[in-house]
């Protein structure tokens, strides 16, 4: 509630100062009805600007993502593609669509704004593989996620860790586990594991039955990699030895994680 009264403040001096018509005061309060969850109010600031140029119209598609309006972020970027209102998608709006495209397992919308991507020069940006490795592993297509993976120039932590989470979630554990040791084994261009790569291949350990692989790398994060473990870690510690029928182990790890001086895990994980 205070996040709206901020933002209803700043709409009341922007309209008694005069500056309706500063198209970059109004991005940024329909930004802020954004984040407030206050996706009508930002969709009204919307429509009031004068010129509405991409960085408007990526904010709006911001919006839909941050209100769980996935669908209509992709009727956004049809609109900008269509050339009606001046502009078109950069590679803002193709991240965020491509976001937009997971939540919803849209595989040919993803396949499109992935040609559009290659069309525009926009296919050596990392953060654009990354979404697109996230995407189709999200869709099913591992295929497409790996040759997308295969093809960076410059593999980054979010991209191995997107590589391993896509195998995780589609079954191929030990694919996974693989792809964790492969990741350590690059020699100048190693990359070090951070939290969401422990997540990725924890969860491929648990959904495939690897405890023995799961247990030796939770040991592994704190003393070697000095990652201290969140409570997604811990989760899939113990859902990995409940899915083994190891319920009491589960209950002694915890308790005796708890018990430890160091990395205790949430009490919330009760």
């Amino acid at each position: 509630m205070q996040c709206l009264s901020v933002g209803i403040q700043v709409q009341t001096r922007i309209v008694r100062d005069g500056h309706q018509s500063d198209s970059r005061l109004l991005i940024a309060l329909m930004n802020l009805y954004s984040i407030c969850g206050e996706y009508h109010d930002a969709c009204k600031v919307f429509d009031e600007i004068p010129h509405r140029d991409t960085v408007a119209w990526n904010v709006l598609i911001s919006c839909f993502l941050h209100n769980s309006r996935s669908r209509d972020a992709l009727g956004v970027f049809d609109v900008m593609r269509s050339g009606s209102y001046g502009c078109e998608p950069d590679d803002v709006t193709c991240l965020l669509t491509l976001q937009a495209c997971a939540n919803m397992n849209a595989l040919e919308f993803g396949e499109r704004v992935h040609r559009y991507i290659e069309e525009h020069g926009y296919g050596g940006a990392s953060n654009l593989c990354n979404a697109l490795i996230t995407m189709y592993s999200r869709c099913g297509c591992l295929d497409k996620a790996y040759e997308v993976f295969k093809g960076m120039r410059g593999r980054n932590v979010v991209s191995w860790s997107a590589m391993i989470s896509g195998l995780a979630v589609n079954g191929y554990g030990r694919d996974a586990v693989e792809a964790f040791c492969e990741m350590q084994r690059m020699g100048v261009y190693r990359v070090l594991p951070d939290e969401q790569t422990f997540t990725g291949v924890l969860s491929a350990c648990s959904h495939c039955g690897l405890v023995d692989e799961a247990m030796d790398i939770f040991e592994r994060m704190s003393k070697e990699f000095g990652v201290v473990p969140n409570i997604h870690h811990y989760g899939c510690i113990i859902d990995l030895l409940g899915r083994a029928g190891r319920l009491d182990q589960a209950f002694f790890f915890f308790l005796g994680k708890r018990r430890e001086t160091k990395h205790r895990p949430p009490t919330k994980i009760y």
